[in-house]
């Protein structure tokens, strides 16, 4: 799969990864939305409206319910755990995680 990242600090970037959740706690490390480019893109085109590229996969600063209807289709939906959010698989509520040290550095 491959990703496109935006936060607030202006920082954008691309990358590939297999796994959804390790993507997502990738972005998550610098609060950054997560899109998912559609199949057979690299890279955004600037002649093309963005919304149509992409499927966005995670808003870090929206709330649990917003995040949990973009994460529905994937199977994965979001809560408040004890200390930070967690996302929680639809089909047996497992906690779906990485732990920090193994994700990708971005910026």
């Amino acid at each position: 799969m491959r990703f496109f990242y935006e936060n607030n600090c202006g920082d954008t970037g691309y990358f590939s990864e297999k796994d959804l959740i390790k993507a997502i706690y990738t972005a998550w490390n610098i609060e950054a939305d997560l899109y998912l480019l559609n199949d057979g893109l690299n890279k955004i085109d600037k002649n093309i409206k963005f919304r149509d590229q992409v499927k966005i996969v995670l808003a870090p600063y929206e709330d649990n319910d917003f995040n949990s209807e973009i994460l529905k289709p994937f199977g994965y939906y979001m809560i408040d755990g004890n200390l930070e959010r967690e996302i929680r698989q639809l089909d047996d509520d497992k906690w779906v995680r990485y732990k920090w040290s193994e994700v990708k550095s971005l910026v």
